[in-house]
Formats: C-alpha cells, sequence, structure tokens
C-alpha cells in the first residue's frame, strides 16, 4: 500500500544529533479519504521520496540591454533549441566581471508532464523515455512493474524521470506559450511513412523495369517479323524470274 499527496515541507530543526523532524503541511483536500491508511503507517519505518512541484531554472540577461543572452525556442513542428546570442558588446564591473545575471524562473512540475507527454519526436538523452514511463503510471501501472521492464531499480526510474523534468523544464515554460501552435510529428509515423515510401519507389521502379522489358520484347518481336517478311519477299522475287511472263 502507497501513499500519494502534495505536502509543503517544513524543518522543524528540532531532534538529536542522530535524528531530526521535519513537518508536512498538507491541505485538508490532498488527504481526503487517505487519513486512515495514513493512520496505518504511524510508529513505522516508511520510505518517502520528495518530488518538487515547480522545477526552477535559469536564464542569462545582458543587464546592459536587459535581454536574455539565451532562449529556450519550441519550434512549430516541435523541434526544440537552446539559441545563444553572440555577445558583441560586453561591460566588465570593477571586478572583471561581465555584466550579466542569471534570472531565476519556475515552471510547474504540471505543465513540465504535459510537455513530455505531448512531445512525440522528442529523445531524452537518459537511461529511461519519460513519455513512456508517465504514460504508463498514468494507465494504473505501478512503478515496480516500469522499473522491471527497464531492467532497474524504482528509485533509479524515479531519479531518471526527475532528471528528464528538470532538463525539459525550461523548454516546457517556452511551450506553455504557445502549446496550440506546436504539432509534435510521431517519429514511428514518419519512420512509417518513409518505409512506405521507399516500397512505393521500388515497386514503381519495378514496373517501369517490367514495362521496358515488354516493351523490348515487342521491339524485337517486331524486327524478326520484319525480317521474315522480307525473306518471303526475297523468296517469292526469286520465283518470278522464272515465270514466263
Amino acid at each position: 500500500m502507497t501513499l500519494e499527496f502534495n505536502a509543503t515541507l517544513r524543518d522543524k530543526g528540532l531532534g538529536n544529533d542522530d535524528k531530526k523532524k521535519i513537518l508536512l503541511e498538507v491541505p485538508v483536500s490532498e488527504l481526503k479519504g487517505k487519513v486512515e491508511e495514513l493512520t496505518s503507517f504511524a510508529n513505522k519505518t516508511v520510505t518517502i521520496q520528495v518530488i518538487p512541484q515547480y522545477y526552477s531554472y535559469s536564464i542569462p540577461f545582458d543587464k546592459s540591454t536587459n535581454a536574455p543572452t539565451q532562449e529556450y525556442i519550441v519550434n512549430n513542428d516541435g523541434t526544440i533549441e537552446l539559441i545563444k546570442q553572440e555577445q558583441t558588446q560586453l561591460e566588465v564591473d570593477g571586478n572583471g566581471n561581465i555584466d550579466i545575471e542569471n534570472r531565476p524562473f519556475e515552471v510547474t512540475k504540471e505543465i513540465v508532464d504535459e510537455f513530455i507527454r505531448a512531445a512525440k519526436s522528442l529523445e531524452f538523452p537518459g537511461e529511461i523515455n519519460p513519455r513512456d514511463v508517465l504514460i504508463r503510471s498514468e494507465e494504473g501501472e505501478s512503478f515496480t512493474e516500469i522499473a522491471e521492464s527497464y531492467e532497474m531499480s524504482e528509485l533509479a526510474v524515479v531519479n531518471e524521470l526527475e532528471k528528464a523534468r528538470e532538463y525539459y523544464a525550461p523548454y516546457a515554460a517556452a511551450w506553455d506559450k504557445k502549446r496550440n501552435e506546436v504539432i509534435f510529428q510521431d517519429k514511428q509515423a514518419q519512420n512509417d511513412d518513409s518505409g512506405e515510401s521507399g516500397n512505393d519507389s521500388e515497386e514503381i521502379e519495378d514496373k517501369t523495369s517490367k514495362s521496358s522489358g515488354e516493351d523490348q520484347n515487342v521491339l524485337e518481336g517486331e524486327i524478326d517479323t520484319n525480317n521474315e517478311a522480307d525473306e518471303i519477299g526475297e523468296e517469292s522475287n526469286d520465283g518470278d524470274d522464272d515465270l514466263p511472263y
């Protein structure tokens, strides 16, 4: 039996050298129907996974122009790219530091997960397919079963999923601003279409080869027929020389 709910983690700072008490503040709505199960865990050792509800990332800004020096872009075809602006005029302060500041931004876990589920064409450079993990989990499959299919521990899968969320967080924020304009292409469908096109080309080429061969046979047949006609004509002419008229 497992429980999942959203909570705010408070550091109480109480306890001895070996243990420390922490406080979880949970909205009443989150515990609806779960109080009895939660009570059954009292005075028992449990494993707690702390997963953030917000993901932070930073974007460098040129303070002299108040413009970002790099942008996370999600194109309308679903491809993503990181564009870095070339810095030609950089001011340097008295300590020799370039006049650039990293400004923090946040995006919710919900938006990041929506982006990952929608992004059919993107490949995460990690050990799992985060889209596959999220969809299977949403359909009711346990993380234990999912981890077994990846031949990994459950904790390893969770950690990889967190890496994917952190990696895609800035792209998810950019996508959220124009999500209705973006159409992700399904790579599998693209490969299938390419395969069909290839087969069609092969069929056309095969048919063309057959047609060429048949045409060649017809031409050869006509040539043979013409030759036979010429030979018959010659024989007829030879016979005419012997006639009395």
